[in-house]
C-alpha cells in the first residue's frame, strides 16, 4: 500500500497508509496554507517543510511573502531543492533547506501580465532545468539557472500549469486550453473530453495522466489518460465527476491519487484507468502525492 499525502490550504498536511484513515501530520501547523508537494517536502507561505525521519521541520525562505507553488528535487544532487513561488521567484537550496539562493528568472517585456505571475511547475533533468509559469510560458536553463531561454514558439497558451517528460522524449504541457506536446516544436494534443482546463500531469507506467476540469476552481473535473506519449487523450473511468477541477495527480506503481481543488479525493488501483471516490474530504486541496 502506498504512502499518501495531501497538502491543504488552511488544514495543514495529512497522511494515510491505506487511503481510508487519515491523520494530520505533527510538526506542521494544523491551519497552515500549503500549495505544493514533493517527496518529503511541502511548500507554504514563505516556508518549506521538510520530513526528517518521523517529524517535519520548517525551513524559512529569505522572502517571507513568497508562496511556494511548486517544488522539485534534483535526482543527481541529493539535498538540492528548487522552490517556485508567487510572486514570480525561483529559489534553490543545496543543503536540504538550510540555505537558499535566488535564481534569476524574469519574464520578457512582451509577456502578458493579467495577474501576478507564479512558477507553477519545475522539471529537473540531466543538466537542464525547466520552469512553467502562470502566466509567462515555458523556460529552459542549461547552466543551473543563471540564464534562461523562452521555449514558447507555437505554445497555444502562455498560462502553463504543469510540465512532464513523455517516454518518447517529448515535453508535455498542461494549459487552460488543453494540452501541448513539444517534439521539435510545440503542437496541440488531441483531448477527447468535455472540458479543456488542464492542471496536473503524472506518469503511470509509460502512460500519462492529466487532471482537468472546466476552470479555476471549476465546478466539474475528472482525469484523462494518454497511451501514445501525449498525442491523444481520453477520459478515464471516473465515478461521475468531481465537483471542481482535479488539481493534482500522483502515481506510485498501480496506485494513483487525485485531488480536486474543492477538497475531494479519488484513488485508483490500476494506474489511473478506473477511479473511486474516497470518503475523506477537505476544504481546499492544492497537491497530493503517493510514494
Amino acid at each position: 500500500m502506498a504512502d499518501a499525502w495531501v497538502a491543504t490550504v488552511g488544514q495543514g498536511l495529512w497522511q494515510s497508509d491505506d487511503f481510508n484513515r487519515w491523520r494530520q501530520v505533527p510538526g506542521v501547523p494544523p491551519d497552515v496554507h500549503l500549495y505544493a508537494l514533493a517527496a518529503g517536502v511541502a511548500g507554504g507561505d514563505g516556508t518549506v517543510w521538510l520530513q526528517e525521519r518521523e517529524r517535519w521541520q520548517a525551513r524559512a525562505l529569505p522572502d517571507p511573502d513568497a508562496q511556494v507553488w511548486s517544488l522539485a528535487l534534483d535526482p543527481h544532487a541529493p539535498g538540492t531543492i528548487y522552490a517556485g513561488c508567487r510572486p514570480l521567484a525561483l529559489w534553490r537550496s543545496p543543503d536540504h533547506g538550510e540555505t537558499w539562493e535566488p535564481l534569476l528568472l524574469t519574464l520578457p517585456p512582451e509577456a502578458p501580465r493579467p495577474h501576478t505571475p507564479r512558477v507553477t511547475t519545475i522539471l529537473v533533468e540531466d543538466g537542464v532545468l525547466w520552469c512553467g509559469i502562470e502566466v509567462g510560458g515555458v523556460f529552459r536553463s542549461e547552466d543551473g539557472g543563471k540564464y534562461w531561454t523562452a521555449e514558447n514558439d507555437g505554445l497555444p497558451s502562455l498560462d502553463v500549469h504543469a510540465l512532464l517528460r513523455a517516454r518518447d522524449g517529448a515535453l508535455l504541457a498542461a494549459l487552460p486550453t488543453g494540452l501541448a506536446r513539444h517534439a521539435g516544436g510545440w503542437a496541440p494534443a488531441t483531448l477527447r473530453a468535455p472540458w479543456a482546463y488542464c492542471r496536473a500531469l503524472a506518469e503511470a507506467d509509460g502512460d500519462l495522466l492529466c487532471g482537468f476540469g472546466d476552470g479555476p476552481p471549476g465546478r466539474r473535473g475528472a482525469v484523462a489518460v494518454s497511451e501514445d506519449a501525449g498525442r491523444t487523450w481520453h477520459s478515464t473511468l471516473f465515478p461521475g465527476v468531481a465537483e471542481s477541477t482535479v488539481w493534482s495527480v500522483s502515481v506510485a506503481g498501480d496506485e494513483a491519487l487525485a485531488g480536486a481543488i474543492g477538497g475531494e479525493l479519488f484513488v485508483s488501483d490500476d494506474g489511473g484507468r478506473a477511479w473511486r471516490r474516497l470518503g475523506q474530504r477537505f476544504e481546499e486541496i492544492r497537491a497530493v502525492r503517493v510514494n
